[in-house]
């Protein structure tokens, strides 16, 4: 029994054709044009953000509206305008490619090693002479 479950493993491999380099390309580019899950993700949490976003631009009165203006009647937010102002505004920002932020952090890295070097440079120089000059 257990041959007869091992050949029969032996044949499904067998039978099993090897996909060829070009056809693992093509099936690569074919899996390009599809959404990716993590855009199907983030579209599907837009979602509740979207609706508790809505829930926050709607205006209420804390007294119904009349014709008078007043404190009291005027309409109101739940989120003060600062909130809403920032978050246009960080919407309106265009944030670094990863290649990008690598670059500016090596950047800063030998930016801070330079600087490091020369404040250390001029601190041994003007202790050096100091030294000689006061001793």
């Amino acid at each position: 029994m257990a041959n007869k479950d091992s050949n029969k493993k032996a044949e499904d491999k067998a039978k099993k054709p090897k996909t060829t380099f070009r056809e693992r390309n093509l099936k690569a580019a074919e899996a390009k044009d599809k959404p990716k899950r993590i855009r199907k993700a983030a579209s599907t949490a837009v979602k509740p953000v979207g609706s508790v976003r809505n829930a926050l631009k709607t205006e209420y009165h804390l007294i119904p509206r009349k014709d008078e203006p007043g404190f009291f009647t005027r309409s109101r937010r739940i989120t003060p305008s600062y909130f809403v102002s920032a978050t246009n505004e960080l919407r309106q920002v265009t944030w670094p490619g990863r290649k990008e932020t690598w670059k500016l952090v090596f950047a800063v890295f030998v930016f801070a090693i330079v600087i490091g070097l020369f404040i250390a440079v001029l601190d041994f120089g003007l202790e050096k002479l100091f030294r000689q000059v006061i001793l």
